[in-house]
C-alpha cells in the first residue's frame, strides 16, 4: 500500500505509533526521575493520548519521507536520534517564536529540567521510529 510515495505506510505506521507511545509510557513511568519527565498526562487522559499519537504520526511523515530518509547518515536508528534532535530543534524554535509574538501556549517559559526531559522523549521517539521503519525494498 502506497499512500506516501516511496513510503511503507504499514512500516511507518507501526514505527510512528511506537515511538509515540516510547514517549509516553518513558514519561509517565520516569516521572519526577530525577527530577525529569512527568511532563504529560499520560494514559490517565485517553483524549490527550489519542492527540499525542495523531501528532506522533503526523510529525514522523518528513523523517520517512526518501527525500529525508536516505540523505541522513547511518543506519535506521541514528537517522531517527538525528531527526529527533532536529524535530526538537524545530519545537523550540516554533515556541521561541511564538513566545516573542505573544502566543497564549508560549507565555509560561518551560523550566529547564523540562527543556531536557522534552529533547530525551524526542530521542527516544526518534530513534524508536528510525530503528522500526523498514523502508521499501528498491
Amino acid at each position: 500500500m502506497e499512500v506516501i510515495r516511496g513510503v511503507n505506510f504499514w512500516s511507518f505506521l507501526f514505527a510512528s505509533q511506537m515511538g509515540g507511545w516510547a514517549m509516553v509510557v518513558l514519561d509517565e513511568v520516569y516521572a519526577e526521575w530525577f527530577r525529569l519527565f512527568g511532563l504529560f498526562p499520560g494514559i490517565k487522559d485517553p483524549k490527550w493520548v489519542f492527540h499525542h499519537q495523531v501528532d506522533a504520526t503526523l510529525f514522523s511523515i518528513p523523517l520517512v519521507l526518501p527525500q529525508v530518509w536516505n540523505r541522513l547518515p547511518g543506519p535506521g536508528i541514528i537517522k531517527g536520534l538525528i531527526y529527533g534532535v532536529l524535530w526538537h530543534v524545530f519545537v523550540f524554535i516554533v515556541s521561541l517564536v511564538g513566545s516573542a509574538g505573544g502566543a497564549a501556549w508560549f507565555q509560561q517559559p518551560m523550566p529547564f529540567n523540562a527543556q531536557v526531559s522534552l529533547f530525551i522523549l524526542h530521542l527516544v521517539w526518534g530513534g524508536v521510529i528510525g530503528f522500526l521503519y523498514n523502508p521499501p525494498k528498491e
